[in-house]
């Protein structure tokens, strides 16, 4: 079985912790996730995290902060 990508890790992680559901999204460069608070993530393809309300106007998460929640994700697992 192959081992999952960075992308998929990061999307499952920010499920399993709470912090965003799936939604359906028009693009194709980013998997968008809706947060608690009405705003986005956005996981790229590499493993690039993003939020904010557009992608245009998303910031990039602190790679300490997708290390945290990688390892918090493989706790629990």
């Amino acid at each position: 079985m192959a081992k999952p990508t960075l992308q998929q890790r990061l999307v499952e992680a920010l499920i399993a912790s709470g912090r965003g559901a799936v939604i359906e999204s028009r693009s194709r460069k980013y998997i968008t996730l809706k947060r608690p608070d009405g705003k986005f993530f956005y996981v790229g393809k590499a493993g690039a995290l993003r939020f904010g309300k557009t992608v245009s106007d998303s910031m990039a998460a602190p790679d300490d902060f997708k290390q945290r929640l990688l390892a918090e994700a493989s706790k629990t697992s």
